[in-house]
């Protein structure tokens, strides 16, 4: 069985996530190709009134299309052809704004996780010994966004390096298992005792 991890990178993945992909899959043992997607070129990813995630996971997909199809040609007369996966889980399948899950269909996406929970995957990830199992979700930067904001790369690089600034602020540099939600950073003091939020 040949098996490649393959990374879409573009503005909107934060280079800490490309980081513990990298390592996730060194981990593993997986190869891991890292495919630029162009879902800032499409019109209707930019204006990110709505169907932003949906030109998104297309770009994505169609990159990793275009993998499969090279690697496949690379791997010539070994029959089994190439099946994309992805990671949509349970709990992912109940929020009617990932439009982003159309697209995988367009493109015949497998989601071998969709019938477990993230807590279940997670629970796997440890017994697994992977280094992200206990990581918070961190979603792509543009869904930071409020609908009609543009999702350029300026940006996008602003709300990174905002999130870096807070993190760095409240000494969260090396924590895993926080996310940015306005919740959890809501009322937290940074190093100097001052309230944050």
């Amino acid at each position: 069985m040949n098996a490649r991890a393959v990374l879409g990178i573009s503005p909107a993945v934060p280079a800490h996530q490309i980081q513990l992909a990298r390592e996730v899959a060194e981990s593993i043992g997986i190869p891991l190709v890292e495919v630029r997607t162009e879902e800032e070129m499409l019109e209707e990813y930019v204006s990110n009134t709505g169907d932003a995630c949906y030109a998104c996971k297309t770009a994505l997909y169609s990159a990793l299309e275009a993998v499969t199809n090279y690697v496949d040609g690379e791997m010539a007369g070994d029959g089994d052809g190439y099946v994309l996966f992805n990671g949509t889980n349970k709990d992912d399948l109940k929020d009617q704004t990932r439009v982003g899950l159309i697209a995988a269909e367009n493109f015949n996406v497998a989601s071998p996780l969709r019938h477990v929970t993230k807590d279940e995957v997670r629970a796997a990830a440890k017994y697994l010994g992977l280094p992200n199992w206990n990581h918070a979700a961190s979603p792509c930067l543009r869904s930071r966004l409020a609908f009609g904001v543009e999702a350029t790369q300026s940006h996008l690089k602003l709300i990174e390096d905002s999130e870096n600034l807070v993190r760095q602020a409240l000494g969260w540099e090396n924590e895993v298992t926080k996310n940015m939600h306005i919740e959890t950073v809501s009322g937290v003091t940074d190093r100097n005792d001052r309230i944050v939020a």
